[in-house]
Protein backbone atom coordinates (compact mmCIF):
# COMPACT_ATOMS: atom_id res chain seq x y z
CA UNK A 1 0.00 0.00 0.00
CA UNK A 2 1.27 3.23 -0.90
CA UNK A 3 0.09 6.98 0.90
CA UNK A 4 0.48 10.09 0.16
CA UNK A 5 0.62 13.33 2.90
CA UNK A 6 0.81 16.88 0.99
CA UNK A 7 -0.19 20.31 2.14
CA UNK A 8 -1.55 21.14 -1.10
CA UNK A 9 -0.07 21.10 -4.45
CA UNK A 10 1.67 23.51 -7.83
CA UNK A 11 -2.28 24.76 -8.39
CA UNK A 12 -0.52 25.15 -12.23
CA UNK A 13 1.03 21.62 -12.24
CA UNK A 14 -0.03 19.18 -9.27
CA UNK A 15 1.37 16.09 -10.33
CA UNK A 16 3.93 17.12 -13.56
CA UNK A 17 6.92 17.11 -10.93
CA UNK A 18 7.58 13.32 -10.64
CA UNK A 19 4.51 12.69 -8.64
CA UNK A 20 2.54 11.50 -11.66
CA UNK A 21 5.14 8.88 -12.81
CA UNK A 22 4.79 7.96 -9.31
CA UNK A 23 1.07 7.47 -8.90
CA UNK A 24 1.87 4.92 -12.61
CA UNK A 25 4.21 2.68 -11.11
CA UNK A 26 2.05 2.13 -8.24
CA UNK A 27 -1.41 1.89 -9.25
CA UNK A 28 -3.19 -1.27 -10.07
CA UNK A 29 -5.54 -0.45 -12.48
CA UNK A 30 -7.43 3.03 -13.40
CA UNK A 31 -11.39 1.73 -12.45
CA UNK A 32 -11.99 4.28 -10.11
CA UNK A 33 -11.21 7.15 -8.50
CA UNK A 34 -13.25 7.89 -5.01
CA UNK A 35 -13.06 11.77 -3.26
CA UNK A 36 -13.95 12.23 0.35
CA UNK A 37 -14.79 15.87 0.55
CA UNK A 38 -13.46 18.21 3.57
CA UNK A 39 -16.63 18.16 5.10
CA UNK A 40 -20.43 18.31 3.68
CA UNK A 41 -20.51 21.94 3.26
CA UNK A 42 -17.36 20.76 0.86
CA UNK A 43 -19.56 18.93 -0.97
CA UNK A 44 -20.46 21.89 -4.02
CA UNK A 45 -16.90 22.87 -4.29
CA UNK A 46 -15.56 19.21 -5.20
CA UNK A 47 -18.16 18.44 -7.24
CA UNK A 48 -17.76 22.15 -9.61
CA UNK A 49 -14.08 22.97 -8.90
CA UNK A 50 -11.87 20.16 -7.58
CA UNK A 51 -13.33 17.00 -9.86
CA UNK A 52 -12.91 18.36 -13.19
CA UNK A 53 -9.30 19.84 -12.24
CA UNK A 54 -8.16 16.94 -10.61
CA UNK A 55 -9.37 15.19 -13.32
CA UNK A 56 -7.35 17.31 -15.93
CA UNK A 57 -4.20 17.15 -13.76
CA UNK A 58 -4.13 13.40 -13.77
CA UNK A 59 -4.92 13.06 -17.40
CA UNK A 60 -1.76 15.15 -17.93
CA UNK A 61 0.00 12.66 -16.54
CA UNK A 62 -1.35 10.17 -18.43
CA UNK A 63 -3.97 8.90 -15.87
CA UNK A 64 -7.41 8.14 -16.95
CA UNK A 65 -9.75 6.94 -14.08
CA UNK A 66 -12.90 5.20 -15.72
CA UNK A 67 -15.10 6.38 -12.94
CA UNK A 68 -15.18 9.11 -9.82
CA UNK A 69 -16.79 8.97 -7.43
CA UNK A 70 -17.46 11.28 -4.55
CA UNK A 71 -18.43 10.49 -1.05
CA UNK A 72 -21.38 12.26 0.05
CA UNK A 73 -23.98 11.41 2.98
CA UNK A 74 -26.78 10.30 0.50
CA UNK A 75 -24.77 7.27 -0.23
CA UNK A 76 -25.81 4.16 1.88
CA UNK A 77 -22.80 2.60 4.21
CA UNK A 78 -22.76 0.06 1.99
CA UNK A 79 -22.49 2.19 -1.06
CA UNK A 80 -19.70 4.13 0.94
CA UNK A 81 -17.89 1.03 1.97
CA UNK A 82 -18.10 -0.57 -1.75
CA UNK A 83 -16.73 2.35 -3.28
CA UNK A 84 -13.88 2.47 -1.34
CA UNK A 85 -13.18 -1.38 -1.17
CA UNK A 86 -12.90 -0.77 -4.71
CA UNK A 87 -11.50 2.34 -5.39
CA UNK A 88 -7.93 1.76 -7.42
CA UNK A 89 -7.52 5.18 -5.61
CA UNK A 90 -8.68 7.12 -2.97
CA UNK A 91 -8.36 10.87 -2.09
CA UNK A 92 -9.06 13.09 0.71
CA UNK A 93 -9.82 16.45 0.85
CA UNK A 94 -9.03 19.34 1.76
CA UNK A 95 -11.46 21.51 4.12
CA UNK A 96 -12.29 20.74 8.14
CA UNK A 97 -10.82 17.80 9.04
CA UNK A 98 -13.38 17.20 12.16
CA UNK A 99 -15.74 17.31 9.71
CA UNK A 100 -14.36 15.13 7.46
CA UNK A 101 -13.64 12.55 9.97
CA UNK A 102 -17.98 12.98 11.08
CA UNK A 103 -18.89 12.21 7.50
CA UNK A 104 -16.95 9.44 7.45
CA UNK A 105 -18.37 8.15 10.94
CA UNK A 106 -21.77 8.93 9.28
CA UNK A 107 -20.70 6.71 6.69
CA UNK A 108 -18.77 4.10 8.70
CA UNK A 109 -16.27 4.63 6.51
CA UNK A 110 -13.41 4.98 9.02
CA UNK A 111 -12.17 1.04 9.33
CA UNK A 112 -12.38 0.84 5.57
CA UNK A 113 -10.18 3.68 5.02
CA UNK A 114 -7.48 1.38 7.67
CA UNK A 115 -7.82 -1.55 5.73
CA UNK A 116 -7.49 0.01 1.93
CA UNK A 117 -4.74 -1.10 0.19
CA UNK A 118 -4.30 1.12 -2.55
CA UNK A 119 -3.00 4.15 -3.66
CA UNK A 120 -4.32 6.80 -0.98
CA UNK A 121 -3.14 10.77 -0.72
CA UNK A 122 -4.37 12.94 1.98
CA UNK A 123 -4.10 17.01 1.28
CA UNK A 124 -4.72 19.25 4.02
CA UNK A 125 -7.66 17.79 6.08
CA UNK A 126 -7.18 14.50 4.61
CA UNK A 127 -3.57 14.26 5.27
CA UNK A 128 -4.49 15.46 9.02
CA UNK A 129 -7.21 12.67 8.86
CA UNK A 130 -4.94 10.33 7.97
CA UNK A 131 -2.92 10.92 10.45
CA UNK A 132 -2.02 9.49 14.31
CA UNK A 133 -3.26 13.32 15.83
CA UNK A 134 -5.52 15.38 14.01
CA UNK A 135 -3.62 18.66 15.47
CA UNK A 136 -5.33 22.40 15.67
CA UNK A 137 -3.56 24.93 17.74
CA UNK A 138 -4.56 28.00 18.81
CA UNK A 139 -4.33 29.95 15.28
CA UNK A 140 -7.64 31.57 14.06
CA UNK A 141 -10.89 33.39 15.42
CA UNK A 142 -12.43 29.90 14.08
CA UNK A 143 -9.42 27.90 15.81
CA UNK A 144 -9.07 29.90 19.20
CA UNK A 145 -7.96 26.74 21.50
CA UNK A 146 -5.65 23.76 20.90
CA UNK A 147 -8.41 20.94 19.45
CA UNK A 148 -6.80 17.40 19.24
CA UNK A 149 -7.93 14.30 17.95
CA UNK A 150 -6.96 10.85 17.15
CA UNK A 151 -7.17 10.60 13.02
CA UNK A 152 -6.75 7.22 11.50
CA UNK A 153 -3.33 6.77 12.35
CA UNK A 154 -2.26 5.13 9.45
CA UNK A 155 1.66 5.55 9.68
CA UNK A 156 2.17 6.37 12.95
CA UNK A 157 2.80 9.70 11.79
CA UNK A 158 0.88 13.25 11.95
CA UNK A 159 1.29 16.35 9.81
CA UNK A 160 0.28 20.35 10.16
CA UNK A 161 -0.69 21.51 6.67
CA UNK A 162 0.43 25.22 5.28
CA UNK A 163 3.40 26.17 7.60
CA UNK A 164 4.52 28.07 4.88
CA UNK A 165 7.70 30.04 5.74
CA UNK A 166 10.80 30.20 3.26
CA UNK A 167 13.06 30.77 6.26
CA UNK A 168 15.67 28.11 7.35
CA UNK A 169 14.57 28.59 11.12
CA UNK A 170 11.16 28.56 11.97
CA UNK A 171 10.14 32.07 13.10
CA UNK A 172 8.67 32.48 16.62
CA UNK A 173 5.38 33.67 14.89
CA UNK A 174 4.10 32.72 11.76
CA UNK A 175 1.41 34.24 9.60
CA UNK A 176 -0.30 32.48 6.86
CA UNK A 177 -3.79 33.57 5.19
CA UNK A 178 -5.68 34.63 8.41
CA UNK A 179 -4.10 32.16 10.54
CA UNK A 180 -1.05 32.74 13.00
CA UNK A 181 1.03 29.87 14.28
CA UNK A 182 3.17 29.94 17.81
CA UNK A 183 6.40 27.94 17.53
CA UNK A 184 5.71 27.61 21.31
CA UNK A 185 2.13 26.30 20.85
CA UNK A 186 3.28 24.11 17.89
CA UNK A 187 6.46 22.49 20.63
CA UNK A 188 3.79 21.84 23.31
CA UNK A 189 1.76 19.70 21.53
CA UNK A 190 5.12 17.68 20.94
CA UNK A 191 5.63 17.68 24.15
CA UNK A 192 2.39 15.82 25.06
CA UNK A 193 1.45 13.92 21.99
CA UNK A 194 5.01 13.22 20.11
CA UNK A 195 6.82 14.70 17.37
CA UNK A 196 4.91 15.40 14.00
CA UNK A 197 5.62 17.12 11.10
CA UNK A 198 4.60 20.65 9.51
CA UNK A 199 4.36 20.59 5.71
CA UNK A 200 3.81 23.30 3.28
CA UNK A 201 2.47 24.65 0.02
CA UNK A 202 4.00 27.83 -0.17
CA UNK A 203 3.54 30.12 -2.94
CA UNK A 204 6.49 32.56 -3.70
CA UNK A 205 6.03 36.18 -5.30
CA UNK A 206 8.40 34.02 -8.24
CA UNK A 207 5.68 31.71 -9.47
CA UNK A 208 7.14 28.86 -7.82
CA UNK A 209 5.04 26.91 -5.39
CA UNK A 210 7.59 24.84 -2.34
CA UNK A 211 5.67 21.79 -1.60
CA UNK A 212 6.33 19.30 0.50
CA UNK A 213 5.18 15.29 0.57
CA UNK A 214 5.49 12.69 2.96
CA UNK A 215 5.53 8.92 0.99
CA UNK A 216 4.57 6.10 2.99
CA UNK A 217 5.42 2.36 1.23
CA UNK A 218 4.37 -0.11 3.54
CA UNK A 219 5.52 1.54 6.17
CA UNK A 220 8.90 3.47 4.67
CA UNK A 221 8.59 6.48 4.86
CA UNK A 222 10.01 8.95 2.00
CA UNK A 223 10.12 12.75 2.46
CA UNK A 224 10.02 14.62 -1.40
CA UNK A 225 10.49 18.22 -1.82
CA UNK A 226 9.61 20.32 -5.07
CA UNK A 227 11.30 23.68 -5.58
CA UNK A 228 12.63 24.87 -2.00
CA UNK A 229 9.67 22.85 -0.18
CA UNK A 230 10.28 22.62 3.51
CA UNK A 231 9.45 19.21 5.88
CA UNK A 232 9.56 20.66 9.54
CA UNK A 233 9.74 18.14 12.34
CA UNK A 234 8.46 19.45 15.88
CA UNK A 235 9.97 18.26 18.51
CA UNK A 236 9.40 18.73 22.34
CA UNK A 237 11.98 21.49 22.72
CA UNK A 238 12.89 22.76 19.07
CA UNK A 239 11.87 22.85 15.27
CA UNK A 240 13.73 22.21 12.88
CA UNK A 241 14.37 20.89 9.33
CA UNK A 242 14.33 17.50 8.20
CA UNK A 243 17.52 17.65 6.30
CA UNK A 244 18.93 18.22 9.44
CA UNK A 245 18.18 14.85 11.14
CA UNK A 246 18.86 11.37 9.89
CA UNK A 247 15.72 9.46 8.18
CA UNK A 248 14.68 6.86 5.74
CA UNK A 249 14.73 8.47 2.44
CA UNK A 250 15.30 11.77 1.50
CA UNK A 251 14.83 13.28 -1.74
CA UNK A 252 13.61 16.23 -4.33
CA UNK A 253 11.07 15.60 -6.95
Amino acid sequence: MTRYYCSGFDTNNAFGHGLGDMFLNELKDTKSIVYIPGGVDKLQKVRERYLPTFTEHFKNVGIEFETSIIVNPDMTQDEAKKAIREASFVMLMGGDPFKQKELCEKLDILEELKKYDGVMLGFSAGAMLMSRHIIITPCSEEYPNFHIENGLDLDGISIYPHNNTSLEEYPDTLVVGDETYHKADLIKVAGEYGEYYLLQDNFREAGLTDISIIKSTNGNLELYTENEGKIWIVKSDDIILSNKVELNNQRKI
